[in-house]
């Protein structure tokens, strides 16, 4: 089986997706047997800018140390990407006019892969301090549901799928 590449999707590349990368690759170091390639990037192409320091103490927090910088979305993204993880169904429906019909299939919220629910996740950009907490929570909950089910059952790449 060949590798499966998942690339998580927010706005700004700030905060969500930074985490999803982050914790899934921390998560996976554990699980070598998994042969899946994690980044992230953002829809809006505001230049290269820090992680938001508030997520990346509140990732911190929980184990999960996030790195680098802002990264906007780029073709070989969505090409390369067996899996397009995103947080907000408005969220889902912009990469709808960036990712190609016949790969629309591939972008999936957030909640409904890690907890099966088709839920929205906060963004905390410019909230409390208690918001990034609660979402930094969530996020790596959701990560180590998503780590458990590959391990049990591991994600096929599309193009080995019948």
């Amino acid at each position: 089986m060949g590798k499966y590449n998942i690339v998580a999707v927010c706005k700004g590349n700030a905060c969500r997706s930074p985490l999803v990368e982050y914790a899934l690759k921390k998560m996976l170091e554990e699980h070598p047997e998994l042969d899946i390639e994690v980044w992230s990037c953002g829809t809006l192409d505001w230049g290269t800018n820090p992680r938001d320091p508030l997520m990346c103490e509140a990732a911190e927090a929980l184990g999960i140390t996030m790195k680098g910088e802002t990264r906007h979305i780029h073709r070989d993204d969505i090409a390369k990407a067996d899996c397009i993880v995103t947080f907000t169904k408005y969220l889902r429906d912009e990469l709808t006019s960036i990712v190609p019909f016949g790969h629309w299939n591939r972008i999936i919220l957030f909640d409904e892969l890690a907890f099966g629910e088709k839920t929205d996740v906060e963004d905390p950009r410019d909230m409390s301090k208690a918001v990034y907490e609660r979402v930094a929570n969530h996020i790596v909950e959701g990560c180590r549901n998503i780590v458990n089910k590959w391990a049990e059952n591991p994600p096929v790449p599309i193009d080995q799928q019948n």
